[in-house]
């Protein structure tokens, strides 16, 4: 009997030291892909496509070791959410690394998605409404919640975790509208099913924005965004 004991103690201290082996060797390794307009391509406060706050979140997956793949190719500087939609449908396809991938491929293989998308759209609604007014932003704002709500249900077909959506930070406009605008923008994402929210209006100030006359931050207002959302996926 007791050696049966021994035997046991010893198979189990086999499997623990396996399993401590197997956790020191095996990461939780990310396919990383960032969706959507300027933001998530990293456009920065002079219209150039530079260091976004997706390739600060890349940077720190790579330096955990933790990343196998990373591409924000699908995304755009003028996207908007019906754009990012027929990318899907269309299974639009890129070069990576010498290999084509496409969308689908892309979202099925991946396990962090992030998405920054609707601002294009509700700029250019403001823009090409003759006689703007609270309850036309409403129904702009509408509008927006619907092909939101579309394309997420459209992402969900091939990517079964939860969708790190971005919202917009204060960005120093004139237009009162695109102001109040962004805000209804958030708190249309904060209720998004299948997504976890990062709120970024606390975190950037003015001086994030280098140019008045652009609605893209700097290096460092993008830095400030992957630090949130750093901070989000470590508690997840």
């Amino acid at each position: 009997m007791i050696k049966k004991h021994y035997k046991l103690i010893i198979f189990l201290l086999i499997i623990f030291v396996i399993f401590l082996i197997y956790k020191a060797n095996h990461h939780n390794y990310f396919n990383y892909t960032s969706l959507g307009d300027g933001y998530a391509l990293g456009v920065n406060s002079y219209g150039e496509i530079d260091y976004g706050y997706s390739d600060y979140i890349k940077d720190e997956l790579l330096t955990d070791k933790r990343l196998k793949l990373y591409t924000k190719d699908f995304s755009k500087k003028d996207q908007s959410i019906e754009h990012l939609y027929e990318s899907i449908i269309t299974n639009k396809k890129i070069t990576l690394d010498s290999f084509e991938i496409n969308l689908k491929q892309a979202l099925r293989e991946s396990n962090l998605i992030t998405i920054t998308i609707g601002l294009n759209d509700l700029i250019y609604h403001i823009a090409i409404t003759p006689e703007m007014s609270e309850y036309q932003l409403n129904k702009i704002i509408e509008e927006i919640d619907n092909k939101l709500n579309k394309l997420i249900k459209e992402i969900k077909k091939y990517y079964t975790k939860s969708i790190y959506i971005i919202g917009y930070p204060y960005i120093p406009v004139e237009n009162i509208y695109i102001k109040e605008g962004i805000n209804k923008l958030n708190k249309l994402y904060q209720n998004m099913k299948g997504t976890i929210y990062i709120s970024t209006t606390d975190i950037i100030l003015d001086g994030d924005f280098l140019n008045p006359n652009n609605i893209y931050p700097s290096k460092e207002g993008y830095k400030k965004i992957a630090d949130k959302v750093l901070q989000k996926l470590d508690k997840n």
